[in-house]
């Protein structure tokens, strides 16, 4: 039975292809605006330039609300559909039965992460006298617009591939022993090492963009996106091995798409919305120290490292008190840790 009639596909679908087709004539217009964009030219010509570029602008900004729906209502999509296929009980099993599910998930987050970027670097360029960056935001659309429209391609190749009518695997059959192996999470002790670094990492992104937000520096943005990308990489074994259990009461239960419905769901999606925020903007606060010389106009740098280090060191922290608040609260009714 085909996937392609369900009200989900068709929303996601219709996302993508929309933002793809915003991309694909973004960056149309965008090849033709790099070969006559001179910034010191007064001339009618560059002036009319400069509206199609606030044009490109507004529509790169449309694609991008449309990439963070479109991961929604995938992971949205997904968990509702497992109802229907024998054998998943979320949407690990729906992403798992066919080839392309986790690489069609994983495309959809770096879309929404790339063009989270984008519109930084755009806040930015807005900001400033001089349009400055508008040509490196051009040049951008060319790495962006084939990573939205290859998330179309996979997305549509996984919903071809996904048969209701078949069995998929359970989560916790799947994320079992083997799981542990792959990790090199052999046992609870190896786990909670996952933890205990993902947490430290992520608040000391945190402290870093808090200093960040107190006093503005290169270096500070640098140091609190390599945190950032290290505390995002750590999460993922931390919510399997350690979060997860603790949160279902459970210590074999690892699957971390069983928070995103039933009760869980409010603590599901706060986690990983939170997670999502907190990366983006730690990674578009060291993008925007390393563009403050090509900016050239540090005080327009500096308000917006000023404002994303407040996003920043927030999500950060808010992101490790979820991750800790099931433990703890499993350590507090029992005494102890799965």
């Amino acid at each position: 039975m085909s996937a392609f009639g369900q009200a989900w596909v068709l929303a996601r679908l219709g996302a993508s292809v929309v933002a793809a087709a915003l991309l694909i004539y973004a960056l149309r217009v965008s090849v033709r605006l790099l070969r006559g964009w001179q910034v010191t030219r007064s001339a009618e010509g560059q002036l009319a330039m400069e509206r199609r570029a606030e044009l490109v602008a507004a529509v790169v900004q449309g694609a991008l609300g449309l990439t963070v729906v479109a991961l929604a209502i995938t992971m949205l999509g997904a968990d509702r559909q497992s109802g229907s296929i024998r054998g998943a009980m979320c949407a690990y099993g729906v992403f798992g039965s066919t080839d392309a599910g986790f690489w069609s998930l994983g495309l959809s987050v770096l879309s929404a992460i790339a063009c989270g970027l984008w519109s930084i670097v755009h806040r930015l360029d807005l900001a400033l006298e001089q349009p400055s960056l508008t040509r490196l935001k051009f040049m951008a659309l060319f790495a962006i617009t084939p990573l939205v429209v290859g998330d179309l391609g996979v997305f549509a190749r996984f919903v071809s591939q996904l048969d209701l009518d078949a069995h998929a695997s359970c989560c916790s059959v799947s994320l079992g022993a083997d799981a542990v192996a792959r990790w090199g999470a052999g046992g609870t002790s190896s786990g909670f090492v996952w933890f205990a670094a993902a947490l430290a990492t992520g608040l000391a992104a945190s402290g870093c963009f808090l200093s960040l937000r107190r006093q503005p520096t290169r270096r500070a943005g640098w140091v609190g996106g390599l945190l950032s990308t290290s505390s995002a990489a750590m999460m993922a074994p931390a919510i399997l091995f350690v979060v997860a259990p603790h949160a279902y009461e459970t210590p074999m239960h690892r699957c971390p798409f069983c928070l995103l419905h039933g009760g869980l769901a409010p603590f599901g999606w706060s986690l990983f919305a939170t997670l999502l925020i907190a990366t983006t903007t730690g990674l578009g606060a060291a993008l925007v120290a390393s563009l403050e010389a090509r900016a050239g106009a540090p005080m327009h740098v500096r308000a917006l490292q000023h404002r994303l280090g407040g996003i920043a060191a927030a999500s950060w922290a808010l992101t490790c008190a979820l991750c800790a608040a099931p433990v703890v609260r499993y350590a507090v009714l029992t005494g102890t840790t799965l």
